[in-house]
């Protein structure tokens, strides 16, 4: 293995010399080589890398961590499958099996009261204008500390701004410009710079260039002093969101930020849709105008600045374990395969969501196995068949189950089967050819209207009082009802996911692991703020404490189904995201504007959740015949059906 090693190292150092890749490579194979011990690579098994990701996740590593390390290893026995072409060498890395799913983040930018309250403590010339140029410029925290003398020229004139050359990742030379502010702030601190401390532009008290490690230890005290978390590559993000708040062109911006994909600046500005976020405010406007409960807005400011830390990132493996008792009445060839695959899918499933999920699929397939193994007479997998599966789903179906509890068990029974077969069990394709009970086409259940004007009207009556419970109450009903978040995301906030200054929510870790931001309306903004100034910093990083612990599921739905009774109307999470969805949309706001604040991947989706009203459609089409029947060059006659009804 050594060998091996020494000489993909020696192919590395040729190929990208003069990167930090060999060295990244070099860290993630000495990992692997830790956990693997004495071994030949070509005795490495498809095993060994289930073991190795396993330990990976167990020890909390993120999905980007563990998949960089994965494509390491990839990398490196594709390269020694290279060495000998004509030998049969399969690759144990599969990266459909061993990949961690990573889901869709987005980045976080810093809010403006954390940059100010960052730069406050920063009394240092020095590091204001290292800093500075990270926030300013949106450089690199290895940009920065790669940076000359020769790289920066003075503006030509007074009104002109200073150029600075860049030289980025890949050995790629880019030119961005100093507004006079942050020119000013670099000036004062080359004014005060060691003499005869050489070319680079940033030095230590002993005339030493700075290591982008040493950058990031500094802005580390700096965040300790002011009481927020930040990292240098935050203060990149938040220079791209200023722009793109500004409505910058996203090519422009490419350039600026180095990039070579237009498509990574997308994702860096993803939390800055002015087009969306523009869209959004004047459909909930007009839903605000019409409301006889529209309160004033108040000034929002940051009660907490990010200081709070995020909520726990690793699932406790002890939840998992505790899966086992659950299916020791199932046979032993059965029980290994549920473990394993129990296993493989808590990798991929939200840490604060992996608790509840694993025992609920442990009794959802112990159910099924427990039909299939006595009805059928398995003693095997040799003895399964498709005529067994059509005859389980065919007795669900007779059981009154619901068409969408018989499509959810049956995905989750072939999810199972297909692990199983990745693993190298002979089974029939036939298993797989099961056809899933026609869903059927139902209407979204949205209240109407009128009944969520009750609903509304109920929950802010009960909620009036100046008590940190009803302030609370308040807060989390106006989350559901103005963002449409699901209710496992809404118990996931964190107060670092709020920016009440910038009217935004983050949400973390939404279904598939997909990130997504939504916009605060002036009531919702309101609510949030009153419940924060009666929270107190006690170390909870969830959004929703109070002294008997956090908001829970089932709290939730109760109190909904409490005020639910006194509207008079049927009431949970997600009939609320429903609703949300159907005003908006009834409201003009664009089919594609909804599905990106709703989080899904596909319109299709989003149309299942929001539905036109008959008197919108109609509204619609007496607008559009109004100016088809005006002419071209005239204009149609003003009409109330120009605009949604409320």
């Amino acid at each position: 293995m050594q060998d091996a090693l020494e000489r993909f190292q020696r192919y590395l150092e040729r190929r990208y010399g003069d990167r930090s890749t060999p060295k990244h490579y070099r860290s993630d194979l000495r990992v692997w080589v830790r956990q693997l011990g004495p071994k030949r690579p070509q005795e490495v098994t498809m095993q060994d890398i289930d073991q190795f990701v396993d330990g990976q996740v167990a020890q909390g590593l993120k999905p980007t961590t563990i998949n960089r390390r994965l494509a390491t290893l990839r990398t490196f026995f594709e390269f020694l499958a290279g060495e000998e072409p004509d030998h049969p060498w399969p690759n144990p890395v599969i990266w459909r099996r061993h990949r961690v799913k990573a889901g869709e983040t987005l980045p976080r930018d810093l809010t403006e009261a954390v940059v100010d309250r960052l730069f406050a403590v920063i009394a240092d010339d020095r590091d204001r204008a290292l800093f500075g140029l990270m926030l300013g410029a949106g450089l690199r925290v290895s940009e920065v500390a790669a940076l000359r003398l020769s790289d920066l020229e003075e503006p030509s004139a007074a009104d002109q701004m200073a150029r600075l050359r860049v030289l980025g990742k890949g050995r790629k030379e880019r030119c961005v410009w100093l507004v006079a502010p942050l020119y000013a702030t670099v000036q004062t601190w080359l004014q005060q710079r060691p003499a005869g401390a050489g070319e680079p532009l940033f030095v230590n008290q002993q005339g030493r260039p700075l290591s982008a490690s040493g950058l990031q230890f500094r802005l580390r005290q700096h965040a300790a002093a002011a009481g927020v978390t930040v990292t240098c590559h935050q203060l990149r993000h938040t220079f791209a969101r200023r722009l793109a708040e500004q409505e910058f062109p996203v090519e422009s911006l490419a350039k600026l930020l180095g990039h070579a994909q237009v498509q990574t600046t997308q994702v860096y500005v993803a939390g800055a849709d002015v087009p969306l976020r523009q869209a959004f405010a004047q459909a909930m406007a007009r839903l605000e105008e019409a409301s006889p409960a529209a309160a004033a807005s108040t000034e929002a400011t940051d009660p907490f600045l990010g200081a709070l830390p995020r909520l726990p990132e690793r699932a406790n493996p002890e939840e998992l374990r505790a899966c086992w008792p659950l299916l020791e009445e199932l046979p032993a060839w059965l029980q290994e395969p549920l473990q394993a695959y129990l296993t493989w899918r808590w990798r991929n499933w939200q840490p604060h969501l992996a608790g509840a999920h694993a025992p609920r699929l442990a009794r959802q397939l112990r159910g099924i196995w427990a039909w299939l193994v006595p009805h059928q007479t398995l003693t095997g997998w040799a003895d399964l068949h498709r005529s067994h599966l059509e005859a389980w789903l065919e007795s669900r179906q007779e059981a009154g189950l619901a068409v969408s509890t018989q499509r959810h068990e049956l995905s989750s029974l072939l999810s199972f089967l297909r692990f199983v077969a990745e693993q190298g069990t002979p089974l029939s394709d036939q298993l797989f050819r099961v056809a899933y009970p026609p869903r059927p086409e139902a209407l979204p259940r949205a209240l109407s209207e009128a009944e969520y004007r009750r609903l509304e009207q109920v929950v802010l009556e009960q909620t009036a009082a100046a008590t940190p419970q009803a302030a609370r109450d308040r807060a989390w009903f106006l989350t559901l009802a103005h963002t449409g978040l699901r209710l496992g995301e809404l118990l996931h906030l964190s107060w670092s996911d709020l920016d009440l200054a910038g009217g935004r929510l983050w949400v973390r870790g939404g279904k598939q692991t997909r990130d997504r931001v939504v916009y605060l309306t002036p009531r919702l903004t309101q609510a949030l703020h009153a419940h924060a100034t009666h929270q107190e910093l006690r170390g909870e990083p969830g959004l929703w404490p109070d002294r008997a612990g956090s908001l829970q599921d089932q709290q939730v739905r109760y109190r909904l189904r409490q005020w639910g009774r006194q509207a008079q109307v049927q009431v949970s999470p997600h009939r609320l995201r429903h609703t949300w969805a159907t005003r908006l949309i009834n409201q003009g706001l664009s089919l594609e504007a909804l599905r990106r604040l709703l989080g899904h991947r596909h319109l299709s989706m989003t149309q299942q959740y929001a539905r036109l009203y008959d008197t919108t459609v109609q509204h619609q089409f007496q607008a559009a015949m109004a100016r088809l029947e005006a002419g071209p060059g005239e204009e149609a006659s003003p009409s109330p059906a120009d605009s949604p009804p409320v």
